[in-house]
């Protein structure tokens, strides 16, 4: 069915940074596509940290991407003429709360057909960071390693990928969010304990120590972290949510261990680096989720219409995750007009 294109597309805005009243209804011109890539016509995105610290003023976009929020979608490919070509799902640096996107076409997911939209708009986020940092792990079956934030979306997947692959998870969540993950792991630790009571268990878990820790909690953490990991560990840090600044650090752990310090970031990665991510992703991760071996983490689908009602959903959304109330993904899914 041909689709006659709009010259102009509705988006969530925001012309000062806060709290997530600040988001807006905004109009703006639909995105020309460059050279090698696509038009999408966007039909569920999700509610990611990231966009809670960039509307906060703490995440800028890198250089040239758009200031609209949104790191992932699902939607339709769209021809030159407007027709759609298929169903597909991606990562972005910026743009995802909007009604179309021009995304690179090496980006390109195409959706499983038995993957309905509103869960294909929270798995590449997730899965993909998920994946990157356990190549960067370089984990091995019976290997063990720690996660923080394993009731999150990618601490969730995190642990799925664990299963699959034979590793051995310890996670770290706090104690309300432990009956969500116990179908993962029964190796838990929560953050309500005291730093000696945890990295205690965490020992007794794994005497000799982790393999690797993800890590996206920073100064809070970095003790377990210390004390926990093995020698040749893996310290994958991949988020600050409390904080990055740690008074009198003492290097020599790193050292005694021979600890690996990797840090690890995708949203400003280079499209060569993202595209050979998402070919590796479809051929190793996405035929796992098309089966059902892996589940996308769900804690709500928000049916979305472009007006302030739609706009006060969102915001609703942006509430809800900054009391961290949340287990697993926030979907936004539109009711494009």
């Amino acid at each position: 069915m041909k689709k006659v294109l709009p010259s102009i597309m509705k988006h969530v805005n925001q012309t000062e940074f806060g709290g997530p009243n600040v988001l807006k209804l905004g109009e703006s011109l639909i995105p020309q596509p460059k050279t090698n890539q696509s038009l999408i016509e966007i039909h569920s995105t999700s509610v990611n940290r990231a966009d809670i610290l960039q509307r906060q003023g703490k995440y800028p976009p890198p250089k040239g991407i758009t200031n609209i929020l949104g790191l992932e979608f699902a939607g339709y490919e769209l021809d030159q003429q407007g027709n759609r070509l298929r169903r597909v799902m991606g990562i972005l640096s910026g743009g995802g709360y909007a009604q179309y996107v021009a995304i690179n076409k090496d980006h390109l997911i195409e959706i499983p057909s038995n993957i309905p939209f509103h869960t294909a708009g929270g798995i590449s986020e997730i899965y993909l960071t998920a994946y990157l940092q356990y190549k960067l792990s370089e984990l091995q079956q019976g290997n063990a390693c720690l996660v923080y934030a394993a009731a999150s979306g990618v601490g969730q997947a995190t642990l799925q990928l664990c299963n699959l692959f034979g590793v051995k998870a310890i996670a770290s969540c706090s104690q309300d969010k432990i009956q969500n993950i116990q179908h993962y792991t029964n190796l838990i630790v929560h953050r309500n304990q005291s730093i000696q009571d945890q990295i205690s268990q965490i020992k007794q878990y794994q005497p000799q120590g982790v393999q690797a820790v993800f890590d996206c909690v920073g100064q809070q953490n970095y003790q377990i972290t210390l004390d926990s990991l093995g020698m040749d560990g893996k310290w994958i840090l991949y988020g600050l949510l409390t904080g990055g600044s740690i008074d009198k650090f003492n290097l020599a752990p790193l050292l005694i261990k021979r600890i690996h310090l990797i840090n690890s970031t995708l949203r400003s990665r280079s499209d060569q680096f993202k595209a050979q991510l998402v070919q590796e992703f479809k051929i190793n991760i996405l035929p796992f989720i098309e089966n059902g071996q892996i589940s996308i983490p769900i804690e709500s689908v928000t049916k979305v219409t472009w007006d302030q009602q739609g706009i006060n959903q969102i915001i609703g959304l942006h509430t809800l995750m900054e009391s961290n109330k949340n287990v697993g993904k926030l979907i936004i899914q539109f009711l494009n007009e």
